[in-house]
């Protein structure tokens, strides 16, 4: 019997439920020999620039018509590693850890529990810590649901972004080092490293790598159009200001890195005030690689300048709408589903792109405003937890007008 996928709060970290089996007692690597390790290494192979940061780690998505996610977080001496992967109606999770001290039993509890409480499903743990669960703070298990309900990827993938946020923000509370931990240099090392008269040897900025425009897919239905209806009935109860052509709920770590290269903060000062910041349009593909290719096959014939900005995402899942620009004020507009649903609540930054052709707008530190609309077509009802239909609150999408007939 198949078994709807999103889930809820109290068992988010599962990331996917699985059922008894053979495999929950005594099931090992050598099992399935090479192909769980592949499960395990999932994603090492991508490139750095494919990674965006959060708070204490970094997580990317797979590209192309491929499904899945890998995360990453570090914490002094500990690691924590989580992946998922979604092929032919089957869902492959993994979780695996060193260093977690008190933390890692209960951690690899819930994993295992939430595993072997549901039909169709497999669940593994590696050969040296076979049926110890946790030892010295370590584990490494994998869990394998053989169907999953029709529609239930992007859910699943949701949600393994937002337990990955918290799981590398618990993480990286109270640690001396993280990985992808948010600093911003003091102004006396700012200063010093653009002195002349410095002694202090300044490092080459670091340039984010380019997406090749050759690998960007237009997917037509990603408009900013389609993006409000997904919340609202229509464009009078919601709409994006005319002067923004593109929204990314999940930009790369390159795209983080040019913010807090451009203005010399870190990301999460950044998103307290929501600079609007001037932006070459070299420099789009960094944040809108799918936007940029439709810039670059239908150029335009005004003279533009372009900025972006940035919003905290807050809970998740909410919709998010750069709704109105002023030269000295940003508008935004979150939508949220209506009923009691289960959402998560960590750091994570969205970006909007704005486009500029009668000079209008200046890179400045706007005055900001917070609106919500409690969508009445995106709900939880009948007790369920998951708001549907299922909507697509991040990734990438752009302003109509840049698809030409």
């Amino acid at each position: 019997m198949k078994k709807e996928l999103f889930i809820s709060a109290a068992t988010i970290f599962a990331l996917t439920a699985c059922s008894e089996s053979d495999k929950a007692a005594g099931g090992t690597i050598e099992d399935n020999n090479a192909s769980l390790e592949e499960w395990f290494n999932y994603g090492l192979d991508w490139k750095e620039s494919a990674y965006a940061k959060i708070d204490g780690g970094k997580i990317a998505m797979a590209e192309g018509n491929k499904t899945g996610s890998r995360a990453e977080c570090t914490a002094d001496s500990a690691t924590f590693a989580m992946t998922i992967q979604i092929e032919d109606g089957r869902s492959i999770s993994t979780q695996q850890a060193t260093g977690l001290g008190d933390s890692c039993d209960s951690i690899y509890t819930a994993f295992k529990t939430s595993c072997t409480s549901s039909p169709n499903s497999e669940f593994f743990v590696h050969n040296a810590l076979i049926s110890k669960g946790c030892r010295n703070g370590a584990f490494k298990a994998a869990c394998v649901i053989n169907e999953i309900e029709d529609g239930s990827a992007s859910a699943l993938i949701s949600d393994f972004s937002a337990v990955a946020a918290k799981r590398c923000s618990d993480m990286s509370k109270g640690a001396e080092s993280s990985t992808g931990r948010y600093e911003t240099p003091s102004s006396s090392k700012k200063n010093e490293g653009f002195s002349s008269s410095s002694s202090v040897i300044e490092e080459d900025p670091i340039t984010p790598q380019q997406p090749s425009d050759t690998v960007v897919t237009i997917d037509s239905s990603k408009t900013l159009e389609n993006y409000v209806l997904q919340y609202a009935s229509s464009a009078e109860q919601l709409s994006f200001d005319n002067h923004v052509i593109a929204y990314n709920g999940s930009p790369k770590w390159a795209c983080i890195e040019f913010a807090e290269q451009a203005t010399g903060v870190s990301t999460t000062d950044l998103i307290k005030n929501s600079p609007i910041i001037q932006i070459n349009t070299s420099d789009i593909p960094t944040c809108f690689p799918m936007t940029a290719k439709l810039m670059s096959e239908h150029p335009t014939e005004k003279e533009c300048r372009y900025f972006t900005t940035l919003s905290n995402d807050g809970t998740q899942p909410t919709g998010h709408v750069l709704s109105n620009i002023t030269n000295d004020e940003l508008e935004f507009t979150s939508a949220y589903p209506s009923g009691m649903c289960a959402r998560t609540d960590m750091f994570q930054s969205v970006f909007f792109l704005i486009e500029d052709c009668n000079n209008e707008i200046n890179p400045t530190d706007p005055q900001t405003t917070h609106k919500s609309l409690n969508s009445e077509i995106w709900k939880c009802e009948d007790g369920q937890a998951s708001p549907s239909p299922i909507v697509y609150s991040y990734m990438e999408w752009f302003s109509g007008k840049l698809i030409k007939e």
